[in-house]
């Protein structure tokens, strides 16, 4: 199944959900880094990319069980992968050509982490324990074309 971008995505669903989200602190299972980003490509597309894994977790430990349950995958980037791979996201080749509102991974103090790239297009956007966070677009590790 090939996702498809709601009309003015960027204007619209996705700027809309980034106002939303701008100040809700992090929370496993709720609004942690890989469900915040499939809420924001299901802001865009109307598609839950992350269906598989709501409110079947609640800390850490229990997160990253639940990735090697469902993906047999032991990191975010593995779980963004298997939900790519369902929906039939592409990687792109060389991650840094990602663009306005794709799914990304990167690394934070050695721990990968997932988000999406920014409106702007320099910076990808995830939650922290404030709200959300920006790094620097040269920061991608993996990224899958939304």
């Amino acid at each position: 199944m090939t996702l498809a971008r709601h009309p003015h995505w960027a204007t619209q669903p996705l700027h809309d959900f980034l106002l939303e989200r701008a100040e809700a602190p992090f929370a496993w299972g709720v609004n942690d880094c890989a469900l915040f980003a499939a809420d924001a490509v299901l802001a865009m597309t109307g598609v839950d990319i992350a269906a598989e894994f709501r409110e079947k977790y609640s800390t850490e430990a229990e997160a990253f069980a639940l990735i090697r349950d469902l993906t047999g995958g032991e990191t975010v980037a593995d779980a963004a992968a298997w939900c790519a791979e369902r929906h039939g996201l592409a990687e792109w080749e060389f991650p840094l050509m990602a663009q306005r509102g794709d799914l990304a991974v990167i690394e934070n103090d050695g721990r990968l982490i997932a988000g999406i790239v920014h409106l702007s297009g320099r910076h990808v956007v995830t939650v922290a324990e404030s709200g959300l966070v920006r790094f620097d677009i040269s920061e991608v590790k993996r990224a899958w074309h939304v």
